[in-house]
């Protein structure tokens, strides 16, 4: 399908047309700004825009340009996907299956290199291959930055000359949490190495940076001796093209009356994890001092889990994507201010230009209503969930007719409110199976209520899939993070930007279109020291949306 075609479909939207005149007239102006900063709230048709962009630039800068489009989410691709045919998307090869093993392409593909052997026609690699040689093209962050940092090569063969990135204000935390590495005894026990015990004796005793940095040099070198023994395991066996259900020795060991697929799947995961430490190694002889530990206790496995992670991530976007690209295009409706969005993404901001505009959609369709129930701060939260429960029963009483979200920002959260609020509208999920419990909520006839730490960004809830939600706790970045509070050393604004950021994604998640409306209830106190504090980097068209209601004056 054509991109004609596509923008076709559509009539521009003002807030479309504005915004690509304003890119017209600064390339025509001056030609040596690379990166475009569109601040754009929910409403302004980014991914239409997308597309716009891609068409005026192939007809007044380059005729050969080829366009990546990247976004935070798997819900975002298949939203770009679902109207557009235009665009090439691309997602991991778990997400294709593969007919003639009986398993995901990412396992079919290990069958096939050990049985020197080909699929008639591979899924995966018809994709693959529409995004390495399409006009334009589509991923997800995780799977573009893996593309960037290990299989380079496809991507310069590739060509693309612009990147335009949507929903950019995640980007650099995805490139942040792909450089972190963490090692964990459950999934050292996971591999069955022949010296398991020795290895999770050396993690244990991990006390600091430089100790995990040893560690992992010689960790590598068990994954890698693990890896060949598992290939030469799975190269002695015959197998036919789905996999048969053999009782044998392996199937013994693996706990699996078929246990190729168990075998494929963690040579696929070794051959990632010996990258990935490859990468980190590489990157912290670099620059050491960028790096902090990080030690959680896993409730799951009742361990203390520890993990190495940048403390900025701004020299790594650089490195492998931004230097790489003519022009990039970086969207969202939280970027909120120039220089603060330069420095955390490594821009130079003499070749950046700012561009913003308020919501198109009438004030009167999405009040805030802020009611300071109590603060939810860490020595104050138990006193204050007390005098939630029966706030969020009078709320679900009044939208009783109603599906809405509790934006929670932390599974605690979730489950004291699971645990004290018997109410069977609520509807919960866990870390797995998210995308499930979030369909079955658009699917349900009745009003159902989502409570989640994570639907606060990258989530459409348009129309009746929301028409109310709750904010039960403003989403500060946690300062029991080591890198959050280097970050916050280092620069102390960052924590108020990314607090008003994460406030303003999830009072986007239920306002999608001029016709849309739905009411935001912020019940956390703590949001009178955001507005007391970090105004100024709350938009006008934010604040002139907010009502503060005291508790007495609360209606019944």
């Amino acid at each position: 399908m054509s991109l004609k075609y596509d923008l076709d479909k559509f009539i521009p939207r003002k807030e479309q047309e504005n915004c690509l005149e304003f890119i017209k007239k600064v390339t025509s102006t001056s030609p040596d700004f690379k990166f475009f900063l569109l601040n754009l709230p929910v409403g302004s048709g980014k991914s239409h825009l997308a597309l716009m962009i891609a068409d005026w630039y192939q007809k007044n800068v380059n005729s050969k340009a080829k366009f990546d489009i990247i976004t935070n989410s798997k819900v975002l691709q298949n939203q770009y996907t679902n109207t557009y045919g235009s665009i090439n998307d691309l997602k991991g090869k778990e997400n294709y299956r593969c007919e003639k093993y009986d398993a995901s392409c990412q396992q079919g593909g290990e069958f096939n290199r050990l049985n020197k052997s080909n699929c008639e026609f591979c899924p995966h690699s018809y994709a693959r291959d529409q995004f390495l040689f399409g006009k334009i093209s589509l991923t997800n962050f995780y799977l573009y930055i893996l593309y960037q940092l290990y299989k380079p090569d496809a991507i310069e063969a590739r060509g693309a000359n612009v990147l335009i990135v949507d929903e950019c204000q995640d980007f650099e935390d995805v490139m942040s949490d792909f450089i972190s590495i963490k090692i964990t005894d459950t999934l050292i026990k996971k591999y069955k190495f022949s010296n398991s015990e020795e290895i999770s004796k050396k993690l244990k005793g991990v006390k600091s940076i430089e100790e995990y940095v040893d560690f992992l040099k010689d960790f590598k070198v068990d994954v890698e001796t693990t890896y060949g023994s598992i290939q030469n395991a799975l190269g002695s066996l015959e197998r036919t093209p789905i996999s048969d259900k053999r009782n044998n020795k392996l199937g013994k060991i693996f706990g699996s009356q078929n246990p190729d697929l168990k075998l494929m799947q963690m040579l696929v995961d070794l051959d990632q994890l010996k990258s990935k430490i490859e990468v980190f190694l590489k990157e912290w002889r670099e620059d050491p001092n960028n790096w902090v530990m990080e030690t959680q206790y896993n409730s799951k496995t009742k361990q203390n889990e520890i993990s190495l992670e940048p403390i900025w991530a701004f020299n790594y976007l650089d490195k492998y994507v931004f230097s790489k690209c003519d022009m990039v295009f970086l969207m969202s409706g939280t970027i909120l201010n120039k220089e603060m969005f330069c420095k955390l993404n490594g821009l130079d901001p003499s070749k950046s230009v700012y561009y913003s505009i308020p919501s198109p959609f009438p004030v009167k369709n999405r009040p805030i209503y802020y009611i300071p129930v109590g603060k939810m701060s860490y020595d104050k939260k138990e006193e204050t969930f007390k005098d939630y429960v029966p706030m969020i029963n009078k709320l679900l009483k009044k939208y009783e007719d109603k599906k809405g979200i509790i934006h929670t920002n932390s599974f605690e959260l979730a489950s004291w409110i699971s645990r004290d609020i018997k109410n069977p509208r609520l509807v919960y999920h866990d870390s797995s199976n998210k995308d499930e419990v979030l369909e079955k909520h658009f699917i349900n006839q009745n009003p159902t209520v989502l409570v989640s730490p994570s639907m606060d960004t990258g989530i459409s809830f348009d129309g009746d899939k929301a028409r109310f939600q709750i904010i039960a706790k403003v989403p500060y970045p946690s300062l029991a993070s080591q890198k959050n509070k280097m970050r916050k050393q280092n620069y102390p604004e960052w924590y108020a930007y990314k607090t008003v950021s994460g406030l303003i994604q999830a009072y986007g998640r239920i306002i999608r279109s001029e016709t849309d409306s739905g009411d935001t209830i912020i019940i956390d106190a703590s949001f009178g020291d955001v507005l007391r504090y970090s105004s100024s980097f709350i938009p006008s068209w934010v604040q002139s949306s907010i009502k503060k209601i005291n508790l007495p004056n609360l209606a019944n």
